[in-house]
Order: structure tokens, then C-alpha cells, then sequence
């Protein structure tokens, strides 16, 4: 029986043609964040009232297009149209919006993960498909950056390959998922200037009145 032998160019070629079907075929799933601590704002933003609907809803509606489930991660009481989702709970022992991604790479941990916040309420289909167009077989996460250079962790995609880079954050108590960014390959490109507002989240009800008349800043 004669055993055919691969060389090593031929191997690393098999493994990069295996990695990258696995990233074409890959499930991308959607998150939204909720349940924070809104101490500006004064109320829970995930049910804060926005152009006939809330501002999850519009969220959720920007995201479902483009994913195969949009689930909401977090605590706190949810608009009746959205109480059908699936709820994923915070660990106990994470802080801030890690909290959110690291529910969702635990609860479907073979799946990437268009990670967004409830209070984001210029989110558009264009920015998205925007974002998901930057995926790359060899980015274990995109989080894109603004002009002036800040990493923008919410709206931002999260491969599986990126769990352990956050386990081992979540371990070293190192709530910033910004740091990510400090490793190769983590992709962070610069948002479009067309794109940009789709970044912009809402903290006071001041800002939000703004949102609802259409002023920009």
C-alpha cells in the first residue's frame, strides 16, 4: 500500500483552503446589549421610546437582514415586540459591554458575532453590510476604528478564533475589549466618513431629543 505524503507547502495550502471555507460557511448571529447602568440617561435605554417604536426595535431591525438570529444579551425588562428573542444572561463575574460578547461566544461559541448597543440610533443596513464586508478568513475580529483613531468595539464583528483572546482578558480582569486590537490579527480598518454616524450612541435625554428632531451635532 503505497501512502502518499504531503510536503509542507502542500500542507500549509490545505489548511488555509480549510480555514477559509470554514469562514465562508460560518453562521453569523447578531447581539444587541442591554441592561446598563444608563445613570445619564435615568432610565433603561433599551426601552427608551424612538420614532414610534424604541430604540432596541431599531437596532434589531438594522441588524436581522444581515444575520441568522439577532438575540438580546443583559438584564432588564425589554419593548413587548422584542420579548420573543432569545435573553442571554451577563456572566456574574464579567463588567461592562465584555459582559455581552462573552454571553454570546459562550452560548454559540462555533458562530461569529455582529456584537451591537441598544442606544445606537443612526445604525443603517449600509454600515453593516459595510462591517461584514471587512471579515476576513484570517480576522479573528473586526473592530473598526473612527477618524480620530478610536476603536469602536460596539457594532464591531467577533469570530469564534476571538474567544480565547477575550477568556484570557475576562481571567486578567481587563474589561476593555479596545485591547483586542493589540493583537495581529485582530482587523481594525477606518470607518468611511459616510459611514460614521452609524456609530453614534445616545447617553443623555438631551441627545436622544436631538436623535428624535433630526439635529446633528
Amino acid at each position: 500500500m503505497t501512502v502518499c505524503r504531503l510536503g509542507p507547502i502542500a500542507v500549509q495550502y490545505t489548511a488555509i483552503v480549510a480555514a477559509s471555507n470554514a469562514w465562508m460557511t460560518r453562521e453569523v448571529n447578531g447581539v444587541v446589549l442591554i441592561g446598563g447602568r444608563s445613570r445619564r440617561m435615568g432610565q433603561p435605554k433599551q426601552s427608551l421610546a424612538f420614532r414610534g417604536s424604541t430604540l432596541t426595535e431599531a437596532v434589531v431591525r438594522a441588524l436581522q437582514p444581515h444575520v441568522a438570529r439577532v438575540v438580546l444579551a443583559g438584564s432588564g425588562p425589554v419593548p413587548e415586540a422584542l420579548e420573543m428573542l432569545e435573553r442571554l444572561a451577563d456572566p456574574p463575574d464579567v463588567a461592562g459591554p465584555m459582559a455581552g460578547v462573552a454571553a454570546a461566544m459562550r452560548w454559540s461559541p462555533e458562530s461569529a458575532w455582529i456584537v451591537a448597543a441598544c442606544d445606537m440610533p443612526r445604525i443603517s443596513a449600509e454600515a453593516i453590510r459595510w462591517l461584514t464586508e471587512q471579515r476576513r478568513p484570517d480576522a479573528w475580529a473586526v473592530l473598526p476604528r473612527s477618524r480620530a483613531g478610536n476603536v469602536e468595539a460596539l457594532l464591531a464583528v467577533y469570530e469564534p478564533q476571538a474567544r480565547p483572546l477575550i477568556e484570557a482578558q475576562i481571567a486578567d480582569g481587563r474589561w476593555g475589549l479596545h485591547h483586542l486590537t493589540d493583537h495581529d490579527h485582530v482587523s481594525s480598518p477606518t470607518i468611511p466618513t459616510e459611514l460614521a454616524e452609524a456609530w453614534t450612541n445616545v447617553n443623555t435625554p438631551e441627545e436622544l431629543r436631538n436623535e428624535e428632531l433630526g439635529i446633528r451635532n
